[in-house]
């Protein structure tokens, strides 16, 4: 069922770019991975937060649209113990020549406001097309 979920808030995404006007070519997809607990482990961002966060700091940035989907992030920490936690994957597609700098923005909001130590930041060339 997940699947489905991430194809079809792909498509959407992808109609809204391609219903913009926008052209075809060469992108970038930006992905985000934004822990949902705070630093400490003890207290987890809330929907309502990450909702009122995807308001206020990406939608603005990003009109044409974007794809937020649920994963569970594991890392190995410094003292050898194996960590999991729950986290939100935002996906970008633009064209736009400053579309990281938005980006990289996004992920300092999100540090910041919810006491991250880190977001990972993965960015990839893709060929994008509307049929």
């Amino acid at each position: 069922m997940r699947h489905h979920v991430k194809v079809l808030a792909v498509f959407v995404l992808m109609l809204a770019f391609g219903l913009s006007g926008c052209a075809t070519g060469k992108w970038n997809r930006y992905e985000l991975y934004m822990g949902q607990s705070y630093q400490d482990g003890k207290k987890r961002i809330s929907s309502k937060q990450f909702q009122t966060f995807l308001s206020n700091e990406v939608t603005p940035e990003f009109r044409d649209g974007y794809t937020i989907y649920d994963a569970q992030g594991f890392w190995g920490g410094k003292s050898g113990f194996t960590y999991s936690e729950r986290c939100k994957v935002l996906m970008i597609v633009s064209p736009d020549k400053d579309a990281e700098q938005r980006v990289d923005a996004i992920a300092k909001a999100y540090k910041d406001k919810f006491k991250q130590e880190s977001v990972l930041k993965i960015v990839s060339p893709v060929e994008v097309g509307f049929n």
